[in-house]
């Protein structure tokens, strides 16, 4: 067992700088994309980031648990959002094609939906520039106010995902987008906590922490 834990820290130590690349490129899909499956794919690339940094500060049985929280919060993400936008593309579909069939309706709906997912929105530009300002602000914050207790690459992740997550959420338009931005800022701040308080009660409490706010944005999304 101590042989595997040593290998896994080798390896999360290896891969650190790598994962930073993936946490641009996931925040990259959330921030800019505004499609919920990308907005989707991209949290749960980035809870898996998150997941990778946290294995420098704290043990690998407590960076599980906070992996089976954030695959459970995608899954609800994802079928709020699918939800939400297979009832948008149907409503607008059944009510232009005028089909007398749930049959017939079912092809527009799904063209729609998918030509929805491939177009980006008006501001994608304004969004790329403000996660360029997140990128600088954050590179400059960690190295102006380094954090304590965690290393240079993991504070530049917390300073990342806390701007990232707050631009997201001024930014929303909608409650989903919100509850993405809260989400964001909210593992920046647990990689920053893990490594002050690395134990699996409180592991678990901003686990639950993170689960009811999704099902609070669910809800609004829905309703």
């Amino acid at each position: 067992m101590g042989t595997f834990l040593e290998w896994v820290e080798r390896i999360s130590a290896l891969a650190a700088p790598l994962a930073m690349g993936g946490l641009i490129a996931a925040l990259a899909l959330v921030l800019v994309a505004r499609r919920w499956l990308f907005q989707v794919v991209g949290m749960a690339v980035m809870y898996f980031v998150v997941g990778v940094l946290h294995t420098q500060i704290i043990r690998p049985e407590v960076v599980l648990v906070k992996l089976l929280i954030g695959a459970v919060v995608c899954l609800a993400l994802g079928a709020a959002g699918w939800t939400t936008a297979g009832a948008d593309g149907g409503g607008r579909d059944n009510g232009a094609g005028g089909g007398d069939s749930e049959g017939a309706a079912t092809p527009p709906r799904w063209r729609n939906l998918f030509r929805r997912l491939l177009r980006w929105s008006d501001d994608a530009p304004l969004r790329a520039l403000a996660l360029g300002a997140a990128l600088l602000a954050a590179y400059a914050g960690s190295l102006r106010f380094p954090l304590p207790q965690v290393p240079a690459l993991v504070g530049l992740a917390c300073y990342l995902l806390g701007l990232v997550g707050l631009f997201l959420a001024g930014m929303a338009e909608e409650p989903l987008e919100v509850g993405l931005g809260l989400l964001v800022f909210l593992n920046g701040f647990d990689l920053f906590f893990g490594a002050l308080e690395p134990s699996l009660v409180v592991a678990g409490l901003v686990g639950l922490v993170q689960f009811l706010m999704t099902l609070a944005v669910a809800y609004l999304a829905l309703a």
